[in-house]
């Protein structure tokens, strides 16, 4: 018994020092570990072409497809959906980038002021507000809540829906809606 036992502690011992951990070769190539893709969360393109090496540079962000030259058909609705057609315009404006999601539109009211957004990875840019009512709109009697998107299969316009609060003096809630068409 003592000796099957030696043995089998002999024989653990060479197995243990004859045997060798495995190691993987070299894989398949593949040639889609090359390609870069955007590894930042805040980006339109985040993860398109994954797998790959991350590589910032081919990042792009909400702000930079939202910007530029737009013409807008300035339709505004009251409350029951009826169409003010006295205040039917023409309107150009100019969203440009204030950060990587943040977006500022001037031209809506006049060249001087300026509206902002805060646009998310799909594109959907809401008007900022730190006020119950919504952030001034052409005047600090009139304040605004709402949000801009391009439709899915036309990155060429810009769906607008802001809700207006009037003063009092010029009669409460109004709606402007409609598409712009960038220039």
């Amino acid at each position: 018994m003592r000796t099957s036992g030696n043995l089998l502690l002999v024989l653990s011992i060479v197995l243990a020092i004859s045997c060798k951990p495995h190691k993987d070769g070299p894989g398949a190539y593949d040639p889609r570990l090359e390609r870069p893709y955007c590894n930042d969360p805040s980006a339109v393109n985040y993860n398109w072409d994954f797998p790959g090496t991350p590589d910032s540079t081919v990042c792009y962000f909400p702000a930079d497809r939202l910007s530029g030259r737009y013409m807008l058909m300035d339709s505004v609705f009251f409350p029951d959906n009826s169409l003010d057609s006295e205040n039917i315009r023409t309107v150009y404006f100019n969203l440009y980038a204030l950060s990587k999601s943040g977006v500022g539109m001037v031209g809506f009211c006049n060249d001087t002021d300026t509206l902002k957004f805060t646009s998310d990875r799909y594109l959907r840019a809401l008007a900022d507000t730190l006020f119950t009512a919504g952030q001034f709109f052409c005047s600090t009697a009139d304040t605004f809540t709402g949000y801009m998107q391009p439709p899915m299969n036309d990155p060429g316009s810009l769906y607008i829906d802001f809700t207006v609060i009037t003063d009092s003096a010029s009669g409460g809630l109004k709606y402007h809606r409609g598409t712009a068409i960038k220039q």
